[in-house]
């Protein structure tokens, strides 16, 4: 070999060698570290998925230690004082999924908000839809929560029985009180869900009556008159044995929301059972008890109208009002410092979008249609031709009350940065984000396979419309029942069912609803 050639051969080596320095040079290799992570995924149910999830991620990101703390959503307000307190120092949390509907004005300044992140990375997310990601924005219009599943309720009707009855899927309130006479001859109640538990109901008829504001008025202690009209309705309807009959030893000593559930509770055949065993006609659901629901019975999800004139049998004076019954301890007060934050007018205000869901459904076997008229007050003005032309509401509340936030720490550390945000992504995967509803709550996710959609079609027809109703809407209408002010809701459902049984009069029971320290034994004593 020539001495030129052996040159050239050195040449081109040498160029070789520098190249794959050079991309060597160029290749980064992750750092190992530790991501620490807080969650409200403890219940039992949430805690295996989440656990499963987070064994998958750590398989393809072995770089990647999980210091997971988790509690039950019971308790997310302590994880709000240790974020706050630990954001500074060592122990700071990288991801946190944590509720959406509690105050985080002091934590809004640590977290990450979407938009803000697709600027840098513009697929992000991107299975999310607006819709789902503004219902859980701040109350600065950040959206800093990245959802993964939401609650929902409705009210489903069970078509076939109004059918056989020559009955028409209520449009009015005089096909709710028609329906209800007819049924009670029969000894079948309208409604499965007794008056202990009639906060879902009560809050979709002051709703349907009066929109958002009116339930406001109350959460803010001031019903206003469309409290009085709903508690007219709710007697009426009772006069017409519209509800399952409750045990009268069960008001013997009746003082509290507690004391009502505890009585209650195991006299009485369950709501869910009593429309599968067509002994009611109307029930409300949630995506807890949508899985136990006969999926042959014909349902329809239903908006209920709003009430219209109240015809009383005179029930102020043909009832008797004790004035001694209640022997019982006295309910403890709740002082200022203890009442549930959300019982203020800025509260209710921000935590409830009043935009309303609508809903397509989808042709399956047992196709789920919606056939109400639109209920809010402001669309009840409408007519029938121009009812036509629009879509009609279908009655559901979805609420994405969770989701993850990334924070500004971790997010603007480049050696985290990537792994983190494949974390939030691995959980919003159809097959991870499908595994986490596992109380069938509705997908964050804007579309699903057809595999997927099909296998929850197999699981209930009423699931699988719930969530075809969350892929196509704008905005949602959430349910103002929330866990912060579940003891207002309470005291509702003391009021109807008190009220109902002549245990306290109207004026009494709108007391009771709008005074967060008043008990039935306080009203008792009064009159004495």
């Amino acid at each position: 070999m020539s001495a030129k050639l052996l040159r050239l051969l050195s040449f081109f080596l040498a160029c070789s060698l520098l190249t794959a320095s050079l991309c060597g040079c160029g290749k980064k290799e992750k750092k190992n570290f530790v991501m620490r992570t807080y969650s409200t995924f403890g219940a039992e149910k949430d805690l295996s998925a989440y656990s499963a999830i987070i064994a998958e991620y750590t398989k393809t990101h072995k770089n990647v230690v999980i210091n997971d703390t988790t509690t039950t959503a019971a308790n997310s307000y302590k994880m709000a004082l240790s974020i706050a307190s630990t954001y500074r120092g060592s122990n700071a949390p990288d991801v946190v999924y944590f509720s959406a509907l509690s105050d985080m004005s002091e934590l809004s300044d640590f977290f990450m908000t979407v938009d803000d992140i697709r600027r840098d990375y513009p697929n992000f997310a991107k299975n999310v839809s607006s819709a789902v990601l503004d219902s859980a924005a701040a109350d600065d219009g950040g959206r800093y929560c990245i959802p993964v599943r939401g609650d929902w309720q409705g009210i489903v009707v069970n078509a076939a029985m109004l059918r056989k009855s020559g009955l028409r899927i209520p449009e009015t309130w005089d096909d709710v009180i028609r329906a209800a006479r007819h049924f009670s001859k029969n000894e079948v109640s309208l409604f499965a869900n007794n008056l202990d538990d009639s906060s879902a109901l009560i809050e979709y008829m002051v709703r349907a009556l009066g929109g958002l504001e009116a339930v406001q008025s109350a959460v803010r202690g001031a019903p206003d008159d469309t409290w009085e009209q709903t508690l007219k309705a709710i007697e009426q309807l009772d006069e017409l044995s519209a509800f399952p009959k409750m045990p009268p030893e069960s008001f013997d000593s009746l003082v509290s929301p507690a004391d009502l559930k505890n009585t209650t509770q195991g006299q009485i055949t369950s709501p869910v059972e009593l429309y599968n065993r067509e002994k009611a006609a109307i029930l409300l659901i949630d995506n807890t008890t949508c899985g136990s629901v006969n999926t042959n019975i014909d349902s329809n999800y239903i908006a209920l109208p709003r009430v219209g004139t109240v015809t009383l049998a005179d029930v102020t004076t043909a009832r008797s009002y004790p004035t001694n019954v209640i022997s019982g301890p006295v309910y403890p007060r709740m002082t200022a410092n203890t009442l549930p934050p959300s019982v203020t007018e800025e509260t209710a205000s921000t935590t409830v979008p009043t935009t309303v869901t609508t809903k397509p459904t989808r042709s399956t076997t047992r196709q789920v249609t919606s056939t109400t008229t639109q209920s809010t007050a402001a669309q009840s003005d409408v007519s029938p031709s121009d009812q036509s032309s629009k879509k009609k509401d279908d009655g559901l509340y979805v609420q994405f009350a969770e989701g993850f936030y990334i924070t500004k720490k971790a997010y603007y550390d480049n050696d985290k940065r990537e792994d983190i945000l494949d974390f939030v992504e691995f959980f919003l995967s159809e097959q991870n984000c499908v595994k986490l509803c596992c109380e069938h709550q509705a997908p964050s996710l804007s579309t699903l396979s057809k595999s997927t959609q099909d296998s929850l079609t197999k699981k209930s027809n009423l699931y699988n419309a719930v969530i075809e109703a969350v892929q196509e809407a704008d905005s949602f209408v959430t349910s103002t029942r929330t866990q912060e002010n579940s003891y207002f809701w309470n005291r509702c459902a003391v009021a109807a069912t008190c009220l109902s049984k002549g245990i306290l009069t109207r004026q009494e029971a709108l007391r009771l609803i709008a005074d967060s320290q008043l008990a039935v034994s306080d009203i008792y004593k009064e009159r004495r």
